[in-house]
Parts: C-alpha cells; sequence; structure tokens
C-alpha cells in the first residue's frame, strides 16, 4: 500500500491561484475552502474565496468571507475595500444577498494589461463618473469600452452602460492618435474615493503616428522623478554634518551675551552637570 502525502499548503495555494487565473471560479471556491479547513487563520484564503463568490454573485457569501479575512487581519486592505464595494452594491440592489447571476461571462485580461510601460500607459480616475453604486459593481480587471462621444472619450462597460470618461486633455490627444489609427484598450483597475481608476493603454500605433507619443505626460513625470532620485543620490553625508564654519559660528554664538543678559549668563544652563560638593562628616573618636 503506497502512502499518498497531503498537499503541503504552498501548493494548494499555487492551485487556488492557478484556478482564479483559469476562471475556474468552482475549482478555485473548492481549494480556498480546503486551506480554511486545515488553516483557519489564513486571511488571504478568505479573500481568494471572497473574490471567486462574487463572480458567482454570491454577495453575501462573499460579504462573509471578506469579514473573515479582516477580523483575522483588520489591516487588511483588500478585505476592507472589497467591504466597502460591497456595501454599495448591497445598498443598489437591495437585500437579494442570495441570488446567483452566471449570466456575466468572466474574462480574465492578459496579466501584461497591468504593467504600466513609459509613454505608452496612463492610470487615471475617471472624470464625471457614474454614481459609486454603479461603479462598485465593476470588477477589478474588468476589460471596458471607449467611445467617441461629441468630442469626449466615454468609457462603458461591454453591455453600455456608462461609468466615466477620460479627462479632456489626455482624451484631446487619444481621439486624435485613434482617428489616425492607434488602437487603445482601457481596463478597470479598483474604486478610488470617489471614481473608478482606469489603465488606458496603448495596443497599436499605425505607421503614420511612429514620431508620436501616446501620454507624453506620463514620460515628463518619470524624467522628472529620475532627475530627483538622482540629486538625492548625489548627496553625501557631508550635507548633513557641521563643517569648521559653522562650529565657529556656534562657538560665537554661544559666547556672546547681548547687553543686560550678564546675569542670565552667569547662570548654568539646566541641562548643564553640576558636581554637587560632598561634605564629609568624620565620626568622633568614641570617649573611653
Amino acid at each position: 500500500m503506497t502512502d499518498t502525502k497531503p498537499k503541503t499548503r504552498r501548493q494548494i495555494v499555487e492551485q487556488a491561484r492557478r484556478a482564479a487565473l483559469d476562471g475556474d471560479w468552482e475549482a478555485a471556491i473548492q481549494l480556498d475552502q480546503e486551506i480554511i479547513e486545515r488553516w483557519p487563520r489564513d486571511a488571504d484564503a478568505y479573500n481568494r474565496l471572497g473574490r471567486a463568490l462574487l463572480e458567482y454573485r454570491r454577495i453575501g457569501a462573499a460579504h462573509e468571507a471578506y469579514s473573515n479575512a479582516l477580523k483575522i487581519d483588520p489591516a487588511n486592505m483588500i478585505a476592507r475595500r472589497n467591504l466597502q464595494r460591497l456595501e454599495l452594491i448591497r445598498h443598489r440592489k437591495g437585500s437579494d444577498e442570495g441570488a446567483q447571476d452566471q449570466s456575466r461571462d468572466t474574462v480574465i485580461p492578459r496579466t501584461s494589461v497591468f504593467i504600466e510601460e513609459v509613454g505608452k500607459t496612463w492610470v487615471d480616475e475617471l472624470v464625471n463618473p457614474a454614481p459609486m453604486e454603479e461603479l462598485a459593481d465593476v470588477y477589478s480587471g474588468e476589460q471596458l469600452q471607449l467611445s467617441v462621444e461629441e468630442g469626449r472619450l466615454i468609457v462603458r462597460r461591454a453591455n453600455g452602460q456608462r461609468v466615466g470618461e477620460v479627462e479632456a486633455k489626455t482624451a484631446a490627444r487619444i481621439i486624435d492618435l485613434m482617428n489616425g489609427g492607434n488602437r487603445y484598450e482601457v481596463f478597470a483597475l479598483g474604486l478610488s474615493v470617489a471614481s473608478l481608476r482606469v489603465i488606458l493603454r496603448e495596443v497599436y500605433r499605425d505607421p503614420n503616428q511612429a514620431g508620436r507619443i501616446s501620454f507624453p505626460r506620463q514620460i515628463s513625470a518619470t524624467r522628472a522623478y529620475l532627475r530627483e532620485r538622482d540629486l538625492l543620490r548625489q548627496r553625501d553625508e557631508a550635507d548633513f554634518l557641521l563643517t569648521d564654519d559653522d562650529d565657529e559660528e556656534i562657538e560665537e554664538d554661544e559666547t556672546t551675551v547681548e547687553p543686560g543678559d550678564e546675569e542670565d549668563a552667569a547662570e548654568p544652563e539646566p541641562d548643564t552637570f553640576i558636581e554637587d560638593a560632598v561634605v564629609v562628616v568624620e565620626e568622633e573618636e568614641p570617649t573611653i
């Protein structure tokens, strides 16, 4: 009889992550539940379970999973943000927590879409956003659609629901480049305080636009950051040490007494250590 060793925690976690990346949410739920049964204090497993349950629109169960993650790790920002999002969904959809809606086809985006490339990507919040109750239903990684309407770059979900628009300056440039043959994709990153953060990516540059950068402001910001970093690297300890001239100025300041301050100057500083004189009383020799 052959002994089958139980899978290690690392092996099961890797399988759960792979199942999520492949969109196999049923397997992801089973694997994360197995992790929780064996290691009940695993906040990350509860977060992954909540994410998988959301794919089946099991709002109540997902809320419970994220709540358990927050109980284990009160500083867990993933759980906290998702609970805030679920509260908005609950507020909009009412108390139908157990309803399941599998009509939405989930498409797992390429992991590369979230990697920022200088000049080719732009991360920003949408302006004129939809109400937060509607934005809360947009999941991180969801691919959105771009449309040009009356000179504005509108962002919509696949079902046509409007979620916001790209700010005017960036929109004007992208619309011009799109008219010249460039193509762009936009993906949701997550909720901000009052809007939805997205990443806009150039996926095709028309040969006629070869000399034009999609997002030159990102290049400017990157260069400014690199300049600041180089300046900090050039600084050495000498910038933080006193020179001989500085020492002389300090000594002059300490020894200069303004008129009328003679009495104050004569008094010792509070932190100055003063050795108190110790009076030793010799004992008298005993009389016989």
